[in-house]
């Protein structure tokens, strides 16, 4: 079955925006908030990019393409006479041990508790698309009082209805929803940035503020990309994003690798403004984008994923088997 390439290039473009979130969170940076001129500075503008465009906005992508991967693994198992729910199980049990470990040096990352909520999941794959739409909408709903984790769910099932909708194999028959999509989210977005602040402002409540705006960015940022790459010219120009994707979990991880190598080695703590740490993903991410198309010219699978498929499958993957999307971490 023909690979879905947007969905490589949209985890590729959620992994610059984990990258950019995970460092701040892992490097503590000079802090400057309090000096008088912090508000004319370069970390100041640098801050503020975050808070508004990145923070919260791409682990929402990644949970939406990971139900996606969810509906298209379960039902190529199916597919091939086999037990989609149980090879589902394993694929779970085996990224909680994936999660678990790298959870020991990175203490803000996902792979943990996406391996949890999936199992939440499973029964979902035989409502209809329309059910879990629902559902989807009423958990987020709630996770603006509950917390990120209930987002992470919601953004699971929408995932999963797009999978049932076949949505991103039939992007043309789609191509007005989506545009529909992209400008309501477009004109929604200063007011969710306004709501942002203020419920930041006023209440505290840090996580359901961010999530008012990260839902509504992230919807932008996904159907904008998605629009962009039905033009074969931006495709071409945008096909690192394909090859940072393929890799997505091996990236993750080698992210978080590199990150406290560097840090490590140069002794950064305290010693590093968050501008400089904006540079050193972008030079992680040069590095990734270039090993990641020289591996894939190479081999069919990055290095953790060959993992996660032998303990899935019970058996090592050949070097060159045709791959799909379904094969994919979301």
């Amino acid at each position: 079955m023909k690979r879905i390439d947007t969905l490589d290039y949209l985890r590729g473009f959620a992994l610059i925006g984990i990258i950019l979130i995970n460092i701040t969170q892992m490097v503590d940076a000079i802090s400057l908030r309090e000096a008088a001129d912090y508000d004319s500075s370069l970390d100041f503008y640098v801050n503020r990019f975050l808070d508004y465009a990145v923070f919260q906005r791409f682990y929402v992508i990644f949970s939406f393409l990971f139900g996606i991967g969810f509906y298209l693994f379960v039902s190529r198992a199916k597919a091939r006479g086999e037990s989609g729910n149980k090879l589902f199980i394993r694929r779970l049990l085996i990224l909680l041990v994936f999660g678990w470990i790298h959870h020991q040096f990175q203490s803000g990352e996902a792979l943990f508790y996406y391996a949890i909520i999936g199992f939440i999941l499973i029964p979902f794959y035989r409502l209809k698309p329309r059910t879990n739409f629902i559902v989807a909408m009423i958990v987020l709903v709630g996770a603006f009082w509950i917390g990120y984790l209930f987002a992470i769910l919601g953004m699971f099932l929408l995932g999963l209805c797009a999978g049932q909708l076949d949505l991103f194999r039939k992007i043309d028959a789609y191509k007005k929803q989506i545009r529909v999509v992209q400008r309501i989210s477009l004109l929604l977005v200063p007011f969710a940035m306004y709501a942002q602040y203020i419920i930041i402002e006023k209440t505290g409540l840090l996580d359901s503020g961010m999530l008012v705006g990260g839902l509504f960015m992230s919807v932008c940022y996904v159907s904008s990309l998605t629009l962009l790459l039905e033009h074969e010219v931006m495709r071409k120009w945008l096909a690192p994003l394909k090859y940072l994707g393929r890799m997505a979990l091996t990236n993750y991880v080698v992210q978080t690798i590199l990150i406290l190598s560097i840090s490590s080695l140069f002794k950064l703590n305290n010693h590093v403004h968050v501008w400089t740490l904006m540079l050193i993903c972008l030079g992680i991410l040069l590095v990734q984008m270039v090993y990641s198309a020289i591996w894939l010219n190479k081999f069919n699978h990055g290095p953790m994923e060959w993992l996660w498929r032998m303990g899935t499958y019970g058996k090592l993957p050949r070097k060159y088997e045709k791959m799909d999307s379904y094969n994919q971490p979301s």
